[in-house]
């Protein structure tokens, strides 16, 4: 399993958007795909004839077998504002993204930093970030639901549970969290009206 890495940015109290910003822009995040093969030089009157063989580039299509990329967002409020603290499997990547993609709504510079461990146990999870997606712990779902928050990006709800928020906690790895999420979505299925007797 991958070592986890932690990303993380300081913030004021009237900044406190950047926490929501974070989230959305994490969950735009498409890493690059791993190429098979070997790289082999080609002549440029033969590549034209190849670009069959390369992907379809569409970000929309699903993983297909590809483990989903996860970013944790976590919070933590103090008197002089506060942190946001993602933990990913790589931050490097991400970090680039962010600084590309996301602009302060004030205009301020917010300066990150990239650790592989983390300070503190007064975090809360505030979302889970996958590409085109966003995960959130609702109080007022009782079931798992889906709905577009933009044309471009969806947000998964489910019902908040104390043993599963507990359970996800910024030490644990991409893959511990996948494993949990994946069974506890099962478990938030709504049942079927009219099932079979059994």
């Amino acid at each position: 399993m991958l070592p986890m890495e932690y990303g993380m940015i300081r913030f004021t109290p009237e900044d406190s958007y950047v926490v929501e910003d974070i989230l959305i822009v994490l969950s735009r995040f498409f890493p690059a795909r791993p190429v098979k093969g070997y790289s082999v030089e080609v002549a440029d009157s033969l590549r034209g004839g190849l670009s069959f063989i390369e992907g379809d580039g569409d970000t929309d299509s699903l993983g297909k077998g590809l483990l989903l990329s996860l970013a944790r967002v976590y919070v933590s409020m103090d008197e002089e504002g506060g942190s946001v603290l993602i933990a990913a499997d790589s931050m490097e990547e991400r970090a680039r993204w962010i600084s590309s993609q996301w602009k302060s709504r004030s205009g301020k510079n917010f300066n990150g930093v990239i650790h592989h461990t983390y300070q503190g146990n007064g975090w809360s999870l505030v979302g889970i970030a996958a590409p085109g997606w966003m995960v959130l712990f609702d109080d007022e779902t009782e079931n798992a639901e889906q709905d577009w928050l933009e044309a471009d990006l969806r947000v998964a709800y489910l019902p908040p549970d104390d043993e599963v928020l507990e359970f996800l906690s910024p030490e644990k790895t991409s893959a511990e969290v996948l494993s949990l999420l994946a069974e506890y979505l099962l478990f938030c299925l709504p049942s079927r009206e009219e099932a079979p007797g059994i």
